[in-house]
């Protein structure tokens, strides 16, 4: 017997034309630290607030349930799902706009080979010749928001049928970020130095956010998108830099934001390499003034999470010196103002010519030392 999402995409419709779920809470056992954590104000939130469920399955980043409600899309780096089922294999139909998109799966809390979808509509087994039981899936979207979307238009489980997906974790980071944080180039090599594209070697599941994520027990939830700054981006325009896209539920799309119904435990930035990199030179207060807006901006959609501020790891030297300086700043002015919730944390060095991928970009190693510096940080201040 061969079970359809069509059979569930009623009742999953209902709950998901609001475009967020109704669940009181996001799931997770309940073992995160209390208000007592050190190194905060003791206002983080507890426990996040429940995630998206639509179309049988648990949303994991931002998702989009307002255009086609029984048909999700999603575009962020990172960003997918995760079903459970009772049976003996799992197949998404998927609808791919823009370039080829490349997607991470997790089969039992296995990790597999990634795989590619060309633009159009595919069928892509997500799992196959199983044992008859019940199996859990993820699915993570490899490649950044800006390359194209994601739609899900359906899920068929071989001789078995949908389960209600598992509950989240309980512990979210949500992480605002650019090329490094999309893993943009990561998996490439020395050779790979000069090539003119990335994105066919970019892996978000190797970043140093989901790294550090695992490592935690959390979840991660990426806004990033290569090439983009706070004030100007890598090429020196200043169209779509990452203040002006934060807000968005697909990352090419204006004027369909997020409704940020979810509130992280911890918001990691990692901007301002584009900035100044590229001979640019310092881009001044205006950076200052515009990372200080950017933080109260998160602040008001997120009044509990502790903000943890880097700068790292392609800059060095003066320019490392510079956006240092400006990122510190604006903290001070967000402390000054009574928020003591936000932070800089300054302790992940300048990569070194062993750790270069695709363009110069951090690898796998260097993502893992920036993962393990950032888990003993998040240790320390939230008692993780």
């Amino acid at each position: 017997m061969t079970t359809t999402i069509r059979q569930i995409a009623a009742a999953a419709a209902l709950a998901a034309l609001a475009g967020c779920a109704n669940d009181p809470n996001y799931g997770g056992d309940g073992d995160l630290p209390d208000s007592g954590s050190p190194g905060i104000d003791g206002n983080t939130p507890s426990q996040p607030p429940a995630g998206v469920v639509a179309a049988g399955v648990r949303w994991l980043g931002r998702v989009d349930t307002t255009s086609i409600a029984d048909q999700p899309r999603f575009a962020w780096s990172g960003s997918g799902f995760v079903a459970r089922f009772s049976g003996t294999s799992l197949t998404a139909q998927l609808a791919i706009t823009g370039s080829a998109q490349i997607f991470k799966v997790v089969l039992d809390d296995a990790p597999q080979a990634p795989f590619t979808a060309a633009a159009g509509t595919g069928m892509f087994p997500l799992a196959a010749g199983l044992a008859a039981g019940t199996h859990t899936v993820a699915l993570h979207r490899q490649t950044e928001g800006p390359q194209g979307e994601t739609r899900l238009m359906g899920l068929t489980v071989g001789d078995g049928a949908l389960m209600d997906p598992p509950t989240g974790a309980g512990r979210l980071i949500e992480v605002i970020g650019d090329s490094i944080s999309c893993g943009y180039g990561n998996l490439g090599t020395a050779a790979d130095l000069n090539a003119t594209e990335c994105f066919t070697t970019e892996s978000h599941w190797d970043t140093y956010e989901s790294v550090a994520a695992r490592a935690l027990g959390a979840e991660v939830s990426t806004i990033a998108a290569s090439g983009r700054g706070i004030i100007r981006n890598y090429g020196g325009d200043t169209g779509d830099t990452m203040p002006k896209i934060y807000e968005r539920t697909i990352t090419n799309l204006a004027g369909r934001n997020w409704d940020f119904h979810v509130e992280p435990q911890v918001v990691v930035i990692n901007l301002g390499t584009n900035d100044i990199s590229n001979g640019k030179g310092d881009p001044g207060d205006a950076f200052r003034d515009t990372y200080t807006a950017l933080l109260a901006t998160i602040r008001g959609y997120y009044p509990h999470t502790f903000i943890v501020c880097i700068i790292a790891p392609l800059l060095n030297g003066s320019e490392l010196a510079t956006i240092g300086g400006h990122i510190k700043a604006a903290v001070d002015a967000r402390n000054a103002a009574g928020d003591a919730n936000v932070e800089f944390f300054s302790q992940i060095p300048a990569q070194t010519s062993d750790k270069y991928a695709c363009q110069y970009h951090p690898n796998v190693a260097e993502n893992m030392l920036m993962a393990d510096l950032l888990v003993g940080e998040l240790k320390a201040k939230l008692g993780w």
